[in-house]
């Protein structure tokens, strides 16, 4: 693999002495970014005195942005990702993620709570070294590419290297749900287990499994026959668009040019995944 920084600095096209500079001073490469949270029909959650929830990201800027570009494209997007992966992969999305649970009768989905800040540093280290990299060169591409000792939300290698580090608890969900008949995908933070049959029985093992080393949220982890899995509710023949969206369809007017063509892109999506190229226009 990359064993030494000078190799590393030529793989990202970049002077070895610029790296140095950068990390010296890597605080003002990031800024701070306050987004509101909303809900499915994009209203602004509330917490419980009134006040609208907030997160707080800090997307790279400036020449740490580009370095940060050329490791993803030139070295993570190169590592091996797994078929249960569905975010943040090429070639795969939503749609296709929720496709995978269609026809299964009995679901299981939750959420990996605060999911990029809970990985931390040492563990992007850790993955770096697995991966066969020199001790020195994952120490530089961990400094690259976290912030304040985890990974930054808003740069453009934190969802890949947090499928990379999450491996080692996907990789163990998805043992455990081929040895019991489940189907299993991740996309991002979001995790969903289906079967054809009853598998209530089987959720806490599949909680003991997540809890060891991450924190699900409670109120995105439901056992349902019919939940939304990535925006769309898998049937038994088909992917259901959700009544959130089928609201700004019958709404698209009142939408800009850009906002109403995606809208109307999408919906056509589904309908060919659904029933092929005989889909209406």
């Amino acid at each position: 693999m990359i064993n030494t920084p000078k190799h590393l600095a030529y793989i990202l096209k970049v002077d070895l002495k610029e790296i140095e500079s950068i990390l010296k001073d890597v605080d003002k490469y990031y800024r701070e970014k306050i987004i509101v949270k909303t809900d499915k029909f994009g209203k602004p959650k509330l917490d419980k005195k009134g006040n609208p929830k907030q997160r707080i990201i800090n997307p790279s800027i400036n020449r740490l942005k580009v370095i940060q570009k050329r490791i993803q494209k030139n070295i993570l997007l190169k590592l091996h990702m797994p078929d249960y992966a569905y975010g943040a992969v090429k070639g795969r999305d939503n749609v296709s993620n929720a496709k995978k649970h269609q026809g299964k009768k009995y679901k299981f989905t939750t959420d990996l709570k605060d999911f990029f800040p809970s990985i931390t540093n040492k563990e992007v280290y850790e993955m770096f070294v697995g991966e066969e990299f020199s001790h020195e060169v994952s120490s530089l591409l961990t400094k690259l590419t976290t912030y304040k000792g985890k990974i930054p939300q808003g740069a453009p290698t934190s969802s890949t290297l947090a499928n990379l580090v999450f491996r080692k608890t996907g990789d163990i969900l998805d043992v455990f749900s081929k040895e019991n008949g489940l189907t299993f995908t991740s996309f991002v933070d979001d995790m969903t287990f289906s079967s054809p049959n009853d598998f209530k029985e089987l959720v806490p093992n599949i909680l003991d499994i997540i809890t060891a080393d991450f924190k699900i949220s409670h109120k995105k982890t439901n056992y349902s026959r019919n939940p939304n899995i990535t925006g769309l509710h898998p049937m038994n023949n088909h992917l259901k668009l959700p009544d959130s969206f089928m609201e700004k369809y019958r709404k698209r007017d009142e939408k800009t040019p850009e906002q109403k063509a995606g809208i109307l892109r999408y919906k056509k999506k589904i309908e060919i995944v659904n029933y092929g190229k005989k889909a209406s226009g």
